[in-house]
């Protein structure tokens, strides 16, 4: 597949822009007086934007072609993003009321995630239309770890241009989907135009979907977990100051970014290895891994602990869009991947919410929470791969 390497750049662009936002996220609430539930509003609303919106572009795609919906989700991913540095640049110099900062600020982010999340399912789509099933796991690794390279290089880029502004590294992660736009135009071919069929689109709840969706949901929901967990955990285990367990959390994420990437990269290199054993083993070190976080001592034993789990995460990830792409025909592609697509959105929604309510009740239960779930993922998905086997 030779358009591989333009859709992991444009991947890498669009996440690194989306993450720049969040290493200077905390410092521009403070800067017009909002307060820290407003940030967390608009990351939740960005979450359900994908939720809802997932399946409609995918589906869109499957019509309309993938290039013609990556530049227009993409275009329409930069104005936002414009909009969005143009507002905080004007109110940092000019302080408008809270509402109105509150206002602008969730509109902005909220039409920042209605256009990204066109990008991962059609993204997965474009590798299921020109890859054969059985490399379809390979080619969605490479585009994992572009991700994964992207969540490192936009908090650096965020926090590295920030010392000439809260502003600056807005305008430059606003370029970055303005270039994404460019290499599409120019490195992808065009999709042929699919005529709408009377046949009735994937239900949310397709049973050949199930298990993707599953995998995707817990997946995704584990991420964020460990995201919102993390700091606390050190915080409370270690008794650190707050500078201390900044720097420890940095270290430890700082690590499983890479740990995650080396992850995809040597799936992608496997490519004799089924989807469904990749989610098998992917289960089993990720129950194994979020096991060890809920008992570890030392923040080495974290850092090892979440280096297993993050090692399963790289498997599951590949594994499940392989077996989404695998599980439906042609016409089907581009609504299958945003339905799985919206399932991770779920994750992200709920996975904060849960994990902090069950965090408050103990520490370790957020983590031992995960670990079950991976459990019951494992159950599930050898009985899936049991019964893969009995068609072959």
């Amino acid at each position: 597949m030779k358009e591989i390497k333009p859709l992991m750049a444009i991947n890498i662009l669009c996440v690194s822009s989306m993450m720049a936002f969040l290493a200077v996220v905390g410092p521009i609430i403070r800067e017009l007086n909002l307060q820290e539930w407003h940030a967390g509003l608009m990351v939740a609303l960005a979450g359900v934007a994908w939720v809802l919106l997932s399946r409609f572009w995918g589906k869109k795609s499957d019509y309309y072609g993938r290039k013609t919906i990556l530049i227009f989700s993409i275009f329409g991913f930069f104005l936002s993003y414009l909009f969005l540095a143009g507002y905080i640049n004007y109110a940092i110099i000019n302080p408008p009321s809270i509402i109105i900062s509150l206002i602008a600020l969730v509109f902005a982010r909220l039409m920042i995630g209605v256009f990204y999340s066109a990008i991962p399912p059609v993204s997965n789509a474009l590798i299921a239309d020109k890859v054969e099933p059985s490399k379809r796991t390979s080619y969605m690794a490479s585009l994992g770890a572009a991700n994964g390279i992207g969540m490192i290089i936009g908090p650096i880029i965020g926090g590295a241009l920030a010392v000439y502004g809260l502003t600056a590294p807005l305008y430059v992660a606003a370029i970055l989907p303005l270039i994404a736009v460019v290499i599409i135009y120019f490195s992808l071919e065009p999709s042929k135009k699919r005529e709408k069929t009377k046949e009735k689109a994937i239900h949310f709840l397709d049973k050949r979907l199930r298990l993707p969706m599953i995998a995707s949901f817990f997946t995704m929901y584990s991420i964020v977990t460990s995201q919102v967990c993390l700091g606390f955990y050190i915080l409370d285990k270690f008794h650190l100051t707050q500078v201390q367990t900044a720097k420890s959390t940095g270290y430890i994420l700082a690590i499983i970014g890479v740990v995650f990437i080396l992850t995809q990269i040597v799936v992608s290199k496997l490519k004799n290895i089924s989807s469904h054993t990749w989610l098998v083993l992917g289960s089993i070190l990720c129950a194994i891994g979020y096991f060890l976080v809920s008992i570890i001592t030392t923040q080495i034993e974290l850092t090892i602990a979440f280096s297993i789990g993050t090692v399963g995460l790289g498997m599951l990830m590949p594994a499940f869009l392989a077996i989404t792409a695998n599980s439906v025909q042609e016409h089907e592609q581009g609504v299958a991947a945003g339905t799985v697509s919206a399932a991770q959105g779920l994750g992200i929604i709920i996975g904060p919410l849960l994990s902090t309510m069950l965090y408050q009740i103990k520490p370790e239960i957020p983590f031992i929470f995960s670990a079950t779930t991976f459990l019951v993922l494992t159950i599930i998905s050898l009985s899936y791969k049991k019964k893969e086997a009995i068609r072959c």
